[in-house]
């Protein structure tokens, strides 16, 4: 047996208040192809400003074919029912006793009762292998249902994003105690990842063909590069540190941090190559040398830990005319050439080729982006899953 994580997404460092909340409940329903005797819950308020002060926590599971949530159990901490996240710090609860099969999902709620500033939530655009859900003006954890608010009416700085995100506070990961034959897939990447269109597309591919047998992790982060730091944007709150460190530099303590993957796939280049020209940051532009020994040495870190690793080609991002575009479009082709022949690493998937339009190849299938000719939505993100075997997780 071994602990195994059934949901884990990074914390988005807003470095700046994106919402307060009061005497509230967070519902959050997450999608498990695990089975276990016991659970784990990683509690974090690493970008906050003040502790965090969680009243009441529970988990509990429901039959993927039911609404009914079971076997409700109290979360704790050093054998507290409140629990205190210190600024700055993440932990483990205390084991909790509860048996789970893959044919059920999890469901946990937190309860906060005071006035606490929100700095940093996990989040998903896409909100299929786990969504949230609010109960304003009350405690609801042991309950069946209340009234829901979603997270654009709970996050207020947020809503300067047209696309409506779904985010949980707190919480950055659940393990469960299961067999020693349970594959890990960890996905790797700047927004086309964490936006998960693409990585519930393949989450659910992968369950339904490995029930049981296999879990998938996301490691994607929005407006992430290889070789930079975040890109400085005054438009977005915090300033743009919601973008992250660089890929090559947060690759081994993201990925393997707390897992042991033992497939990782990666699909990351496409904001070192757009970011210095479309925010005018020039004296950021990356060569293609440097982009490659970027992505060599992601791979060689996979395989010093064991992992096979899998390379994507990057997607097309015209939209319209841009006059910032020449440069990384040049960019980007040179990339998906030197990816596809590449033999360091252990496959590729050619998402560009899955995503472009034939005769037009910089622009992504009108019908598979969210509008903006660069995010896939849920058909684009089908497209891209339809390139990756699933006999590589065997």
């Amino acid at each position: 047996m071994n602990w195994k994580s059934a949901w884990s997404y990074l914390p988005v460092d807003w470095n700046t208040n994106i919402g307060t909340v009061c005497n509230i409940t967070q519902r959050t329903f997450l999608k498990n192809n695990l089975d276990g005797t016991k659970i784990k819950i990683k509690f974090s308020n690493l970008f906050s400003k003040q502790s965090l002060t969680l009243e009441n926590v529970t988990i509990g599971k429901r039959d993927k074919t039911q609404t009914d949530i079971r076997e409700i159990r109290k979360v704790t901490f050093q054998k507290s029912e409140k629990i205190v996240v210190e600024a700055g710090t993440e932990f483990y609860s205390d084991e909790i006793d509860l048996s789970v099969c893959f044919k059920e999902d999890l469901v946990l709620s937190i309860y906060i009762k005071e006035s606490t500033d929100i700095y940093s939530v996990c989040s998903t655009w896409a909100a299929r292998s786990w969504n949230t859900r609010y109960g304003l003006d009350g405690n609801y954890v042991n309950e069946q249902t209340f009234t829901e608010t979603d997270s654009f009416d709970v996050y207020t700085a947020l809503q300067y994003d047209p696309n409506r995100a779904d985010n949980i506070f707190g919480v950055t990961e659940i393990k469960v105690y299961t067999g020693n034959d349970v594959k890990t897939v960890a996905m790797f990447g700047d927004s086309i990842t964490h936006m998960s269109y693409y990585s519930d597309a393949l989450l659910e591919k992968l369950y339904e063909c490995y029930p049981g047998k296999i879990t998938v992790i996301n490691r994607g982060l929005g407006g992430n590069r290889l070789l930079r730091d975040y890109s400085h944007v005054l438009d977005v709150p915090g300033g743009g540190t919601i973008f992250g460190h660089a890929g090559v530099e947060r690759f081994y303590h993201d990925v393997y941090g707390s897992d042991q993957p033992e497939t990782v796939l990666v699909l990351i280049g496409i904001n070192d190559f757009t970011h210095p020209y479309a925010l005018k940051h020039e004296d950021e532009a990356v060569t293609m040398d440097e982009y490659q020994k970027g992505i060599t040495e992601i791979i060689r870190i996979a395989h010093e830990n064991g992992s096979k690793i899998m390379i994507g080609t990057l997607t097309p991002f015209r939209y319209g005319e841009t006059e910032w575009f020449a440069p990384s479009e040049k960019l980007r082709t040179e990339a998906n050439k030197w990816i596809r022949e590449q033999k360091y690493s252990d496959g590729i998937m050619d998402f560009d080729l899955a995503t472009r339009i034939t005769e037009k190849p910089e622009y992504m299938f009108e019908d598979c982006h969210l509008g903006d000719g660069l995010h896939p939505n849920a058909l684009g993100g089908k497209k891209m899953t339809d390139v990756v075997p699933v006999e590589w997780f065997k």
